[in-house]
């Protein structure tokens, strides 16, 4: 994924409305000029993540780095309301994908994948609580991310309020749901919730979800995989959609 380093280049980057995925700053780093990243990044809802030294000189290589150093993002992104937007223009019922706290790039391109392949319109992620679009984002989606569009939302609550607010239901996965995911109907404008494997989705989406359902599971394992949890759901989604029995 391609860096910026240093103070000065950082700072320009910001003032230049370049496309930054997050910042990292070293613990400890101050002055007016690391307050003004920092102003300035809040302001533009870029994520700022303060980091250890060894972290910072992996990242750049060991060069000269200052403290600071901003991922450029590999993709553009699309805002949510153009999303919404592009998908009521084309008179497709909606059908969407949030991601809450996936940190796995390999399971990130590999839902995008399944995702553009089963007829998903877009893929929604929060800049704080999700892996960034990073190369290997980009690699595991096998080309599937060019071919869909990817919002980057600051909050993900928010997010969903807002998809409510359009008249878009809200489901999630939960391994605690009573409802099974082939009870479920995915005919509706919709959006689902996928978690982490470790975490799940969180209590405050699960909340405010109007369905919450899962896949049954037999054997001793304790969870499937992120991504192929999501690709049974999905292929279950196209399913009815194409109203095969």
């Amino acid at each position: 994924m391609p860096i910026i380093f240093g103070v000065n280049p950082v700072k320009q980057a910001l003032d230049a409305g370049e496309r930054i995925d997050k910042i990292y700053i070293l613990k400890g780093r101050s002055g007016p000029a690391i307050r003004l990243i920092f102003t300035l990044a809040r302001e533009l809802k870029i994520p700022l993540v303060q980091s250890s030294r060894h972290k910072l000189d992996t990242m750049s290589d060991r060069k000269k780095h200052q403290g600071v150093i901003a991922l450029l993002a590999a993709i553009d992104y699309v805002s949510i309301d153009k999303l919404v937007d592009n998908i009521q223009k084309s008179g497709a019922v909606p059908n969407l994908i949030i991601l809450d706290q996936l940190n796995d790039p390999q399971n990130f391109g590999a839902i995008i994948r399944s995702a553009e392949i089963l007829g998903f319109q877009g893929i929604i992620f929060g800049s704080r609580d999700s892996v960034p679009v990073t190369d290997l984002v980009v690699k595991a989606s096998a080309g599937a991310i060019f071919h869909t569009d990817i919002c980057k939302v600051s909050n993900t609550a928010q997010a969903v309020d807002y998809l409510r607010d359009c008249g878009i239901w809200i489901y999630a996965t939960s391994v605690r749901a009573e409802k099974l995911f082939w009870d479920m109907d995915f005919s509706l404008p919709q959006a689902i919730i996928f978690g982490s494997e470790g975490k799940g989705v969180r209590p405050l989406l699960l909340k405010k979800s109007d369905e919450v359902f899962r896949i049954p599971q037999e054997g001793k394992t304790e969870s499937l995989n992120a991504s192929v949890a999501a690709g049974i759901i999905m292929a279950e989604v196209l399913r009815q959609r194409m109203k095969i029995i």
